[in-house]
């Protein structure tokens, strides 16, 4: 990929190590943080997350959710699915709301997941770059790399005040660089996007959008930066910033990692910028996290075996149900806007 700029240590900013006993970071200092931040639309911190806690968190998975035949909700397709692997085992496709997930199968992987997403150094940063305390509103594990198409995180979900919202991925093992690494278009986030193009309106999984997005990006003249991560570092970016990760070129390397987006504490968020996100919540080291379903119920667990099921012998039903949903929902959403 041309104009790829793989970044080191001497590129980004560097923080204390997170232990314990560390002191805060200087008001000055984080100060110096969202200034960065501010004019790049991105921001990596070094040494953020415990590699003690980031090593707990993959043998939690690989112990407890790898070897399991439960369906996971994936961020592919925002189905429920089993386990996808490449050729050399690793989890294709990521699993989305951790927060979701059974305490009884995946307790351990759960929590120090959510300790990760929560530890005091993200915190920290977030309450510095958000201008208050965050909230967690949705979560991600990665294991080997589908390619995220290049995108704005605002086409999907955002804070009520367009913008607001911080992503931040944290590296749970030493990234390799062609293991797919994350990047971004630094300065993207001040950039609009041509109205002609109708980014802001069409479907953002739809291949026009991937295809229009892509083009617009490379000829941005925003420089497309792909950081190097080592384990417990984190990247943190604009919910207006366009990002998303390189080809493998080295399918034996996974890309372990933990995403979640952040939004200011007094703010409600939405999805697609029109639907009101869940407002049922957990809080996990004084972080609210919304909760959006429970994926371990029997319930869950059901209809996605029923969806499998249908989708190997009688594919031509499933697609008529679900054409008959989406109808249904587009119905009455349409006749409670009218209503309001």
């Amino acid at each position: 990929m041309r104009n790829v700029s793989v970044r080191k240590a001497e590129h980004a900013v560097v923080m204390p190590g997170s232990t314990p006993a560390a002191p805060s970071a200087e008001p000055e200092s984080l100060a110096a943080l969202r200034e960065r931040f501010l004019r790049d639309g991105y921001l990596v911190v070094r040494g953020a997350v415990p590699q003690d806690l980031c090593r707990k968190a993959v043998a939690a998975f690989e112990g407890q959710v790898k070897p399991s035949r439960a369906y996971f909700l994936r961020h592919e397709f925002g189905n429920y699915e089993r386990h996808v692997f490449t050729e050399y085992g690793y989890m294709k496709y990521p699993i989305m709301n951790v927060q979701d997930l059974s305490r009884k199968r995946f307790g351990s992987f759960v929590r120090h997941g959510l300790d990760i997403l929560t530890s005091r150094r993200i915190r920290e940063v977030m309450a510095a770059l958000l201008g208050e305390e965050g909230r967690m509103v949705h979560t991600m594990f990665f294991d080997g790399n589908q390619q995220t198409w290049a995108h704005r995180d605002s086409h999907y979900i955002d804070s009520e005040q367009v913008g607001s919202m911080i992503g931040v991925w944290v590296a749970a093992e030493d990234v390799d660089p062609g293991a797919g690494r994350f990047y971004v278009y630094a300065g993207s986030h001040r950039v609009p996007t041509p109205p002609e193009l109708g980014l802001d309106r069409i479907d953002p999984n739809s291949r026009a959008y991937k295809d229009a997005m892509a083009d617009w990006a490379r000829r941005s003249g925003c420089e497309l930066v792909a950081p190097e991560l080592k384990q417990g570092d984190i990247l943190l970016w604009s919910s207006l910033t366009v990002h998303g990760s390189l080809p493998t070129t080295e399918p034996r390397c996974s890309r372990k990692s933990f995403t979640a987006h952040y939004i200011p504490q007094s703010h409600g968020y939405l999805w697609g910028r029109r639907e009101r996100g869940a407002q049922r919540e957990i809080a996990v080291n004084g972080v609210r996290i919304a909760r959006h379903a429970d994926q371990g119920s029997w319930a869950t667990q059901a209809k996605a075996a029923v969806r499998d099921l249908l989708h190997a012998r009688a594919p031509r039903l499933l697609s008529g149900a679900l054409a008959l949903r989406r109808l249904t929902k587009r119905f009455t959403s349409g006749a409670g806007r009218r209503q309001g």
